[in-house]
């Protein structure tokens, strides 16, 4: 990355907040990689800082918070020159002011902008409930994925509970998985259950 890009350091150019796609604040579970928003978190190593860019700008990570598996916000910091830096002096709980060392470099950090994780698709949504569902440990155990949709998972949006109601549909049209190990095997088939009915299941011989 380039650490030379730079940002206006007028303070009326800066946003309150920004919403990102979701994958860019992903905590690297549920089988998606983790996003570049993520990986900048930097509040246990400052001052020295990692970054992301984003519309040509530099940002570090200083906190972020989730609601739910998916759903993240991030407080995010402009890296300004110390030479351009008008902003205000180092003060208490804020970042904002404070100085941070990148490749080498000083900088001030800038106003925090809050980067927020955009919902996902309605497709997206039905691969993360099959996720959720197989990789969910204790929290999706001892149920079938039907019991599952119906009674442990809570939509906090409009997609995921349209996504839930395709699944339900799905589920009334053809057998999907009664198992997390069943789930588990159908996502490894790319989500066909002709195919994962048909994958050799492991067989144990008594010699």
């Amino acid at each position: 990355m380039n650490p030379t890009l730079l940002i206006s350091t007028t303070p009326s150019a800066w946003p309150d907040s920004v919403t990102v796609n979701w994958r860019r604040l992903s905590h690297g579970l549920w089988r998606v990689p983790e996003g570049d928003v993520h990986a900048a978190y930097s509040a246990e190593s400052f001052p020295r800082v990692a970054v992301f860019a984003h519309e040509g700008r530099l940002f570090t990570n200083c906190g972020v918070h989730f609601c739910g598996a998916v759903h993240a916000e991030a407080d995010c910091y402009p890296l300004i020159p110390g030479g351009e830096y008008r902003g205000p002096e180092q003060r208490q709980y804020t970042y904002e002011g404070r100085e941070a060392a990148y490749r080498g470099e000083v900088f001030r950090l800038g106003p925090k902008v809050l980067f927020k994780a955009s919902d996902p698709t309605v497709e997206e949504w039905r691969r993360l409930l099959r996720v959720h569902y197989a990789d969910g440990g204790m929290f999706a155990a001892r149920c079938t994925y039907l019991e599952f949709l119906g009674q442990r998972f809570a939509p906090n949006s409009e997609n995921e509970e349209s996504a839930r109601q395709k699944e339900l549909a799905e589920c009334g049209l053809r057998e999907l998985p009664r198992s997390q190990a069943e789930m588990r095997r159908l996502l490894e088939t790319g989500g066909d259950p002709a195919n994962a009915a048909t994958r050799p299941k492991q067989t144990d011989l008594a010699l």
